[in-house]
């Protein structure tokens, strides 16, 4: 029912705010789909869709500019959102390459690299999405349309949020790991 009406929110967006909110609607549509790919299901999965739908839906009716640090909390959210996406990737490819030739489980992975370094290599990873993502804002701001809102306070906001999102999802889906491999013990 979420990604049906992800995709009913698109030409809805369209209406209410023009089509650069159409292809951002199209854009959340997409990410459910991901979502839906990647991590059926699963908690990740119906939070991520409510997250992403919530996000969008703000954008198009001008809830950011209305509401202050929902911005900031919307990024912060969804970069979590992100960054657990990353983690199911990196948890699918562990599992399908080893050293070996054998599979190697998430749980190898954080014993062998530690759980610092898992943290910030997924951290890392959530947080060079939000630039690409602020990247792209700039660039809609500059050849779509000044209404995509931009700006050196904006920006560096949103990469703070970007990267407590990251850091905190990313200690979750380590801890969780880790909790899995500390009762197979």
């Amino acid at each position: 029912m979420l990604r049906l009406l992800g995709l009913l929110i698109v030409p809805a967006a369209g209406a209410v705010a023009g089509w650069p909110s159409a292809a951002a609607m199209f854009l959340v549509f997409g990410g459910q789909w991901l979502l839906r790919w990647l991590a059926g299901g699963s908690l990740l999965d119906w939070t991520g869709q409510v997250l992403l739908l919530a996000a969008g839906w703000a954008s198009a009716i001008g809830l950011y500019h209305r509401i202050e640090g929902l911005d900031l909390v919307m990024h912060a959210a969804v970069t979590g959102v992100v960054t657990g996406l990353v983690a199911v990737v990196v948890r699918s490819a562990l599992r399908r390459r080893g050293r070996t030739g054998g599979p190697v489980t998430p749980a190898e992975a954080v014993r062998t690299l530690g759980p610092v370094i898992c943290v910030l290599g997924l951290a890392a990873a959530g947080t060079a999405l939000g630039v690409v993502w602020e990247v792209a804002e700039w660039w809609g701001h500059h050849e779509v349309t000044e209404e995509i809102g931009v700006g050196y306070d904006d920006t560096l906001g949103d990469l703070t949020a970007d990267l407590v999102g990251a850091v905190t999802a990313a200690v979750v889906a380590v801890a969780s790991v880790h909790s899995v491999r500390q009762g197979a013990r």
